[in-house]
């Protein structure tokens, strides 16, 4: 019987493998990760013959990054603005696919981020200046993040 007893538990002790009682799991090793979000909603933009955009934003910082290094989310906010309006580089009329892209991108060199998503969510317009019917937009990711999927 001890013979039995002793060959059980060599058997669990090989299927379960090492254990170290003195190791403490990191964050990292739990996939614990720090992310933010935020919304720009009903914004108002001269864009495509006059649009209305909800921007939802999420970036997930870079690992191991000490708290007091967090950018505060309103510079992250005023970049992504600025692609809402204008300029020689993006024309009124350029794609909503290059600004989420642009926008994506330039968080992700200027910011200490792993990853960004990018949703841009275009209200339906029944404007028949501006007719485009029903929302529409596109999501944009880039780094270690999932991909943005708000639905309404």
């Amino acid at each position: 019987m001890k013979s039995l007893l002793k060959i059980m538990v060599f058997f669990i002790a090989v299927s379960v493998g090492p254990v170290s009682l003195a190791a403490t799991p990191t964050s990292e090793a739990n996939g614990e990760r720090n992310y933010f979000q935020f919304v720009i909603s009903k914004y108002h933009t001269p864009r495509q013959a006059g649009q209305t955009v909800d921007i939802y934003v999420r970036y997930a910082y870079k690992k191991n990054l000490p708290s007091s290094q967090y950018p505060d989310y309103r510079e992250l906010r005023t970049v992504v603005l600025k692609y809402m309006e204008p300029s020689n580089e993006f024309p009124a009329d350029v794609f909503w696919e290059i600004l989420a892209s642009n926008m994506g991108n330039e968080l992700m060199k200027d910011f200490p981020l792993d990853g960004v998503s990018i949703q841009l969510n275009v209200l339906d317009n029944p404007n028949p200046n501006s007719y485009e019917p029903g929302d529409h937009g596109p999501t944009y990711t880039v780094g270690d993040i999932a991909p943005l999927d708000v639905h309404h």
